[in-house]
């Protein structure tokens, strides 16, 4: 008989880093260090230590600096914020965790941990091992082989997935080893990787299907439909580079000693000491070995309902086939939990595989889904006199609204209710119910999302006790938050046209500019090189036409040619002409070429707003977020120009003027800046006049520049030197215009110092209708992260009472929407919204958009700057800019 393998586990450091940052809340030592990545990484480990057993373990980490894919290619991962330094300081804390269990770390410079998780998986597979790569990061399924597999982490740290061979082709549609091919055609917006303009991801695995690879595609390109063999022979270049870029690479100079990566071979004393000093008193009983080791309590905090919560959810939910077992199970339930199973697919193509209903705790229902129990459920899911408890209404409404149904009665959004009571952390079901019942798999949904609603009712009346009255947490959920999430599904489901064509011509348009461009750059450089790698790119600038680097930053493999450092240098004509090839690039790839895939089949597109995802309570949008298309310039004004109005309608625009500042002025009481509001001034201009202690006549536009950074700078709570680098002024400079900005504006320094102050009292900041933000990060011994939460505190009560300002804005101008197109409800049908006076099409920073019938567009434009400029009583006045236009570019 074969003796069975042994087990190397990988770790993708970064990866895992990365993921639990994002998971979990602002966790903090009684020191006052950041420790939530930590402590999700730390769980992580110890799963996976649990679950395989695995005889070996080793962990890749990152090193900052660029990879030979950068010397490939510039922009590669140009495109990625830049992670907050609050992740970046738990590094080291988390290599500290590694090093204690004794796991040996790879990590190589110029090299990404991917590859080296490519390069020991391969070596170990030499040596006969097992491997399982353990990961958030869905670009190494590309290793996976009959002895490699991946354990990756699809959402938070506890949705997880064990992929092999099978499972990757059942994800794809082709083998692990086609990834690479499969990036070269669609390329990889996450790591902004070009691939194939045109070339969707359905589309590129139909190629792989039928010719298996990149080379081989190419080697039959006769056999090519037409208009997809046109975009290969256009892009070929890019299709290789991406491929390249793709590619994880397997032959990283490295070494894998197994003796080394023994699991077992660390000293408990010493990993149980760092958990007590970092706080994870609830992970040493889960340490390997320990006698503690079982189903022990979880540790909660005190509430003592917890014990009896942890006990429940054993049991699968009920199955009920007929109406009348349902009708039996509701009996005269005046509430009831619904919860839907559905399979992976988009906003609009999600299929439903069961209903979920819970009238009592212990008592759940599971209703598979066809077309007999859809028409009975129906009766049950539109009777609005049975208050519906949900998990993301939002999603629960499109979901039924596809298929007829019209979801009636939710009054509690278990996904707002815990957004609001921890902004910026963990909300996702799975954490919750571990965090609430101490469970790691939701068996009964339904059931949990009562046990939740309880939970978070009680914590937000308790909130709620301590606010001022009628400015409560309680009033942001019930008066803000819960009515806003039916406005927001009308907004996503009307959505936005988009003329492809346009598109297409403008993608032509540029591509035509950036061959220019490419001609004019190798004019002044004398040859042609590899713009896009920043290797050449230093060579040609430094060394061939000798420019000096005076200033500009070194990096390992030469001088520096990022965006920051060309900046200045662009008095050279050619750095000129680089910083716009750079441009137009990424509008090309980013845009206008990945835009047009998302649109339905009436050109509309539709885009999701994340309700519970900014900290500040802000909106944010997503696939795509059309929040970022570029505003101030001529090239985003005719994108922009491209999103149309139907025949027989135009847009109507209403912009806030300067609402954060005016906030300001309001929760500040600064006179002199209350003034300037009510006289009507140019506030920048106003501020430009103080700093620079001339007359307003004497302002120029460079000092109205500047002046505006400064606003805007303070309100975000810059020092003086991120004011010098934003605004391009010497750090002298900057803190002399700080003091005499203060000196006119002493009100708003009392008020910066109000909420650092109160931050540290409180360990949280308030908006003034009660939104809260929670800060313990400001008693950090990490200067880096105590400055960031001093920062926040200063803008979390301006910016959180702007997004509510606008929020109660969307909600009157629904409002004003239904009393024009004559509807009750804001759920209509899609026959119904095409033949409106007037819908709501996007929410974009503080502007609202509305489709509106030509005829009628005067009187809603005027009526729509009355609702605005009267959402909210302030010191100032509110005021609205509103334009008529056919096209988003004209408003």
């Amino acid at each position: 008989m074969q003796k069975k393998a042994k087990t190397l586990v990988l770790l993708d450091g970064n990866a895992l880093i990365h993921r639990a940052f994002h998971a979990l809340p602002p966790l903090t030592t009684k020191e006052g260090e950041l420790v939530n990545a930590a402590y999700g990484f730390t769980m992580t480990l110890l799963s996976v230590l649990e679950k395989f057993h695995p005889e070996y373990i080793a962990a890749s980490f990152d090193l900052a600096g660029p990879t030979f894919r950068h010397e490939q290619f510039a922009e590669y991962k140009a495109t990625r914020v830049k992670a907050p330094d609050e992740l970046y300081a738990q590094i080291p804390r988390v290599k500290e965790i590694v090093q204690a269990f004794n796991i040996p770390i790879f990590e190589k410079e110029g090299y990404e941990a991917d590859d080296c998780v490519g390069t020991l998986a391969r070596q170990a597979e030499q040596q006969n091992v097992e491997v399982i790569i353990v990961t958030g990061d869905n670009d190494v399924l590309q290793l996976v082989t009959p002895m490699v597999k991946v354990f990756t982490l699809r959402k938070g740290i506890k949705d997880t997935v064990l992929y092999d061979e099978k499972g990757v082709e059942e994800k794809y549609g082709f083998q692990p080893g086609q990834l690479p091919d499969y990036k070269g055609l669609a390329g990889d917006a996450s790591d902004n990787i070009p691939g194939v303009a045109g070339i969707g991801g359905k589309t590129a695995t139909d190629l792989i299907q039928s010719f298996g690879t990149l080379e081989n595609i190419y080697a039959h390109l006769k056999e090519v439909k037409e208009s997809v063999r046109k975009k290969l022979e256009t892009d070929k270049e890019k299709a290789f580079l991406s491929k390249e870029l793709g590619a994880i690479d397997t032959d990283a100079p490295m070494e894998l000693n197994l003796s080394a990566c023994v699991s077992k071979d660390f000293d408990r004393g010493t990993v149980t000491k760092l958990f007590q000093e970092l706080g994870f008193y609830s992970l040493i009983k889960r340490l390997p070995g320990s006698r503690e080791t079982g189903n022990q309590k979880l540790e909660t905090g005190g509430d003592p309902s917890t014990a009896l919560r942890a006990g429940q959810g054993k049991n699968k939910p009920r199955k009920i086939v007929t109406k009348e077992e349902l009708e039996k199970f509701l009996g005269k339930a005046k509430e009831a939990a619904v919860y839907v199973k559905q399979a992976e697919g988009t906003l609009f193509g999600t299929g439903i595989e069961s209903v979920h209903i819970a009238v009592a705790k212990e008592s759940e229902a599971s209703i598979a889904w066809n077309e007999a129990t859809k028409k009975w459920l129906k009766t049950f899911l539109e009777d609005e006199k049975i208050k519906k408890v949900v998990y993301d209404g939002k999603a629960l409404l499109h979901i039924f609204q596809k298929e007829n149904i019209d979801l009636r009665g939710i009054t509690f959004d278990v996904l707002i209710a815990a957004y609001l009571l921890n902004s910026g952390g963990n909300v996702e079901l799975g954490y919750l119910v571990l965090e609430e019942c101490g469970e790691e798999e939701v068996v009964l949904p339904a059931e949990k999302l009562l046990i939740l609603r309880e939970a978070y009712e009680k914590r937000i009346d308790k909130v709620s006790k301590t606010q001022k009255k009628g400015k409560t947490l309680r009033q942001v959920f019930e008066h803000i938050e819960m009515p806003l999430l039916f406005v927001l599904c009308e907004v996503e489901q009307n959505g936005i046209r988009l003329n492809t064509e346009k598109f297409r011509a403008l993608s032509d348009e540029l591509a035509k500019e950036l061959a220019a461009l490419e001609k004019d750059i190798y004019a002044f450089s004398g040859k042609e090189f590899n713009i896009n790698s920043p290797k050449q790119l230093s060579e040609i600038l430094f060394q061939d036409l000798k420019i000096p680097a005076i200033n500009i930053k070194k990096t390992k493999t030469g001088i520096s040619t990022a965006s920051a450092e060309l900046q200045k240098l662009r008095a050279y004509p050619i750095v000129a002409k680089i910083e716009s090839y750079r441009e137009l690039f990424k509008l090309k790839t980013t845009y206008l070429d990945a835009i047009p895939l998302l649109v339905d089949g009436t050109s509309r597109l539709h885009t999701t707003f994340n309700q519970a995802v900014a900290a500040t309570g802000r909106l944010s949008s997503s696939d795509p977020n059309l929040q970022n298309i570029p505003i101030r310039s001529s090239w985003g004004e005719r994108i922009r120009g491209a999103f149309e109005a139907e025949k027989g309608y135009v847009f109507i625009g209403a912009d806030y003027s300067q609402i954060e500042l005016r906030v300001m002025a309001h929760l500040s009481g600064d006179t002199a800046l209350i003034e300037a509001f009510r006289k009507g001034e140019d506030v920048h201009s106003t501020t430009a006049a103080v700093v620079y202690k001339v007359k307003p006549e004497e302002v120029t536009p460079d000092m109205r520049r500047q002046a505006k950074v400064f606003n805007f700078g303070i309100m975000y709570g810059m020092g003086s030197f991120g004011l010098s680098q934003a605004a391009e002024i010497d750090q002298k400079i900057a803190t002399q215009f700080i003091a005499a900005y203060f000196k006119k504006f002493s009100g708003v320094a009392r008020f910066i110092e109000k909420m650092k102050e109160g931050a540290r009292k409180n360990h949280y900041v308030e908006t003034e209708l009660g939104r809260r933000r929670y800060t313990p990060e400001i008693e950090s011994g990490n200067v880096q992260v105590a400055r960031a939460a001093e920062r926040m505190a200063i803008n979390m009560p301006i910016q959180g009472l702007a997004a509510d300002i606008m929020k109660f804005s969307m909600l009157k101008a629904q409002e004003l929407v239904n009393d024009f197109n004559n509807e009750a409800s804001p759920s209509i049908s899609r026959l119904e919204r095409e033949a409106s006076r007037a819908r709501m099409v996007l929410q974009i920073h503080d502007e609202l958009i509305f489709e509106v019938r030509e005829d009628c567009a005067p009187e809603f434009a005027k009526k729509i700057k009355t609702v605005m400029e009267s959402a909210y009583p302030l010191r100032v006045p509110l005021t609205a800019e509103v334009l008529i236009g056919k096209n988003w570019g004209e408003i």
